[in-house]
């Protein structure tokens, strides 16, 4: 059952990677825009990332980075969650995952948080986290 669940998350992860390669999101309509900055006018902390996925894909990061600033760490943690264990096993290494530490939560949420405020700001040099 397992390997059923992993091969259809694979399909289905592979799809979204060839249609966010093929279709720019800022051109195409089949993306759906941020609820929040249509409600509000504000940035909300995932604003950009659809076009920073079409920018990954395409291998350029300095747009990735123009997009949403914490879309490549966010991405780069995923990385290291998912190949830390494959890791431990294979080198013989007993290293402790950072995600499972008491005070990792806290630290990833306050991030998040001065994040979302801070690119709100319209003042040089906090509009340089606002997408391009």
């Amino acid at each position: 059952m397992r390997i059923f669940l992993r091969t259809g998350l694979l399909i289905l992860f592979s799809g979204l990677a060839v249609l966010f390669f093929v279709l720019d999101p800022i051109e195409n309509a089949l993306f759906p825009r941020c609820v929040f900055h249509s409600l509000t006018g504000y940035y909300c902390p995932g604003c950009g990332s659809q076009r920073a996925i079409h920018s990954l894909l395409h291998l350029d990061f300095a747009s990735v980075v123009r997009n949403n600033v914490l879309f490549l760490p966010a991405v780069l943690l995923l990385i290291y969650h998912y190949s830390h264990p494959i890791l431990n096993k294979s080198l013989n290494w007993k290293l402790p995952n950072i995600f499972y530490l008491k005070q990792t939560p806290w630290i990833i949420l306050i991030v998040i948080v001065l994040f979302w405020v801070l690119r709100n700001i319209p003042n040089i040099p906090f509009s340089v986290l606002a997408p391009n």
